[in-house]
């Protein structure tokens, strides 16, 4: 006898799943210092503006970023915004309560400290324990649990999703004993 197969949940479940990872990231990692390293480095602390070129990569704790360059702003030596280019731009964090990491990629990540809005502009990609998201333009609104993603303006980079059905446990698989004593 076959089984049904339920169907997925709405796709943005998936999407908020793998991005709500970001702004889930272990607590500590805020509380780590930031280590930066690139070919070279401006910093303009009278506005607030540093740029990180050549094989940049970022660390705090358990989030990483690498990038050809990245663009910090920020205000009082806080960051305010973060704006990161690369082909592609990668980041990856390890969500509070997870063993996995959830990554990501875009050839621009843009994070606006301020507001929790996380945003990957051309060819967006999200992965997080086999889910993938494809676009060519997602948002992550973390204070809001909103999500926004969109088509290219020229019609190409459709959002796409790739859902992976849940392992079942070995107390879902295995035979009742009824079963297993052949009653």
């Amino acid at each position: 006898m076959r089984r049904k197969r339920r169907a997925p949940g709405p796709w943005w479940a998936v999407v908020l799943l793998c991005l709500s990872a970001q702004a889930a990231a272990l607590p500590s990692d805020r509380e780590q210092p930031i280590f930066i390293e690139a070919d070279s480095v401006e910093i303009d602390d009278a506005r607030g503006i540093s740029v990180y070129r050549g094989n940049v990569h970022y660390v705090q704790g358990t989030t990483e970023l690498t990038a050809d360059e990245a663009t910090v702003y920020s205000e009082k030596r806080r960051l305010k915004k973060l704006v990161a280019k690369g082909r592609p731009a990668r980041y990856s964090t390890l969500p509070e309560g997870e063993q996995v990491k959830m990554t990501a990629e875009a050839l621009t990540i843009i994070y606006f400290a301020d507001r929790e809005v996380y945003e990957f502009h051309e060819k967006a990609h999200l992965w997080h324990k086999g889910n993938e998201f494809f676009g060519a333009f997602i948002s992550y609104d973390a204070l809001r649990d909103r999500v926004n993603a969109r088509k290219g303006e020229d019609g190409g980079d459709r959002v796409r999703v790739i859902i992976m059905p849940e392992k079942k446990s070995e107390d879902e698989t295995a035979p009742a004993d009824d079963d297993a004593a052949g009653r």
